[in-house]
């Protein structure tokens, strides 16, 4: 009963959130389309900063469009999964991701489509207007729920299987959350002996084999199994009394004291897994992440082209060979790809490394030399100036780097690190990160390990955004080279 409730409300929440955005496009047209109030916002002379919009019957075309994307990210975003623990920022933070996602879906669409009649500021005026209504909406929705729950109504009555620390730990979040409407009805414990004791004022109803009689005098909406790993093979019979009597059981999955990995359940065609990972990349992060990746090099790209033939040219005049240097570096999770940058040495630089190394300035496996006698002269002013990076940006048009990330390191490099070096491989490479724009040579091997796997755990757009922005200024100001 409890599942088709919450399965019922769901679904009244997404039919409730299509109705919300659908209502907004009508009203933000209307709006724009009787603006006259707001003809002081017009204050360039022949400009339209607020055009008047197209025919309706144009604008319902539109509309059939905003309505499928919506329908599609609200839906495969899980929007509307676990309502119950949903706290304001996560809600504020999942519906501004939406709002990013439906932009970028809907303006590269109405591009494709030729939707000329479309103006930039409707389409920026809708989507903020409707994050902004979708989030009032959910805010009040789950204000009332915790409202109700607080007193009484829509209980949810948990049994907990287990009392040590653990156990003792979800009962606590339990009880500061009340909102949650989490009523714990008891405990139930391996030994029989401890049904003598209670746990925080909660009882221990009895012991493993209880189970039954529990479930058929109390009121149980769902069993919680908070145990020790070693009790795995005496719970099976009760999980599968559960499903039998159809009871809700779910298990605790923090068997391993773990530092930073934390598990994420997964589903493949019916089998369902346990993952442990040390970061949580989130997918409509990602998807922006790539988005401004590929924007980015694009522009980049296209924009550097009379540039490179002036640096190609450069190198010709100077020395012998190849224009490009192509290594073969390690990216995502050690896969191996070819990074491209403007050749700034001698054409038999790798082969003269091995007699340099003496004189290595970096510790670690890595090397650096500030006056490297196999630069060549326009070498020099492409190291200093970091021109002979630009051709990365290729590497990243074609999904192999990011504009920010660990920077990707040779094979020969990986071969030597030491397994907590090797979590740096867990993010895509990037141009750029922390490292560049902390001092770079100035930084020891070890320390800059320590700044890569900071940034991995840190992850956000607005890190990324930061890292861009400093590392600028510091191709601007020459630090660090």
């Amino acid at each position: 009963m409890l599942r088709e409730r919450a399965e019922f409300a769901r679904n009244v929440l997404y039919v409730a959130d299509l109705v919300i955005v659908s209502v907004n496009f009508f009203a933000v047209y209307t709006f724009i389309l009787y603006h006259g109030s707001l003809h002081w916002i017009d204050f360039i002379p022949g400009v339209d900063v607020i055009p008047v919009p197209a025919e309706p019957g144009q604008y319902l075309q539109a509309y059939w469009l905003v309505l499928v994307i919506w329908a599609v990210l609200l839906k495969k975003r899980g929007e509307y999964r676990y309502l119950r623990l949903q706290t304001n920022a996560k809600i504020f933070t999942r519906y501004f991701f939406s709002g990013v996602l439906f932009f970028v879906f809907f303006t590269s669409f109405a591009f494709l489509l030729k939707f000329g009649f479309l103006s930039r500021v409707f389409i920026a005026i809708y989507t903020v207007t409707s994050v902004l209504w979708l989030l009032i909406d959910r805010l009040f929705v789950l204000a009332a729920a915790h409202y109700m729950r607080t007193r009484g109504h829509n209980v949810h009555h948990i049994l907990i299987v287990g009392t040590g620390r653990r156990a003792q730990e979800f009962l606590s979040i339990a009880l500061r959350h009340k909102e949650w409407g989490y009523r714990i009805v008891g405990f139930l414990d391996k030994e029989p002996k401890t049904a003598e004791k209670g746990i925080s004022g909660y009882p221990v109803l009895g012991s493993l084999d209880d189970m039954p009689k529990v479930l058929e005098k109390t009121v149980i909406d769902e069993v919680v199994f908070v145990v020790p790993r070693s009790w795995l093979p005496v719970i099976e019979k009760c999980i599968l009394y559960c499903e039998a009597v159809g009871v809700p059981a779910t298990l605790a999955t923090d068997f391993f004291d773990l530092e930073m990995a934390s598990g994420v359940p997964k589903e493949m065609d019916g089998f369902t897994y346990l993952t442990f990972e040390t970061r949580r990349l989130k997918s409509p992060e990602l998807i922006v992440k790539r988005t401004v990746d590929v924007a980015v090099s694009l522009f980049v790209l296209i924009l550097s082209l009379p540039l490179f033939a002036v640096i190609a040219l450069a190198i010709r005049l100077d020395s012998k060979g190849p224009i490009f240097f192509r290594q073969v570096r390690c990216g995502l999770n050690g896969r191996k790809f070819n990074l491209y940058k403007f050749r700034s040495m001698v054409e038999d630089a790798e082969k003269r490394l091995e007699e340099l190394k003496r004189h290595n300035e970096m510790t670690g496996p890595v090397f650096k030399m500030t006056n490297d006698p196999r630069l060549m002269r326009v070498g020099r002013f492409l190291r200093k100036t970091s021109l002979d990076e630009f051709p990365q940006f290729w590497n990243v048009l074609k999904g192999d780097m990011s504009l920010v990330g660990p920077r990707p390191p040779i094979p020969s490099e990986v071969d030597q690190y030491e397994p907590w070096h090797r979590r740096r491989l867990s993010m895509k490479p990037g141009i750029t990160c922390i490292w560049q724009v902390s001092g770079r040579n100035k930084i020891g091997f070890e320390d800059w390990m320590k700044l890569d796997l900071q940034y991995i755990d840190r992850w956000s757009l607005w890190l990324d955004l930061k890292i861009l922005i400093q590392t600028v200024w510091a191709v601007v100001g020459q630090t660090g080279k």
